[in-house]
């Protein structure tokens, strides 16, 4: 599989909105590092769509976000953690990307 760093590698969007690098849709990992080795995000794309896993961090290493995306669309559970690692959101999406639900809590863990 392919991978690509957003701070090092040339990319485009094209007039779709589909991610490109060489002037083609890109399938593969994309990554972005704070320091060599240390990811803020990581997505995977397929034909210049994000499909797969979504994952960001904090400067220090803890977990921000994480969801999967289908085809573009986010399906499933996502969620977002404050930067102490309080869990601050889950949203639920349906099978073409429709929000259905939100929970949210602040950073000692009381729900809003």
């Amino acid at each position: 599989m392919r991978r690509i760093d957003l701070n090092e590698d040339p990319t485009s969007v094209s007039a779709d909105l589909r991610l490109e690098y060489a002037g083609q849709p890109f399938t593969g990992e994309v990554v972005e590092e704070l320091a060599p080795g240390q990811l803020l995000s990581q997505e995977y794309y397929l034909d210049g769509l994000r499909h797969g896993s979504s994952r960001e961090w904090w400067p220090d290493g803890r977990l921000k976000s994480e969801g999967e995306i289908c085809r573009g669309q986010p399906r499933g559970v996502f969620r977002r953690w404050h930067p102490n690692g309080q869990l601050a959101a889950e949203s639920l999406f349906g099978e073409h990307g429709e929000l259905e639900a939100v929970r949210e809590w602040d950073e000692h863990g009381r729900r809003r």
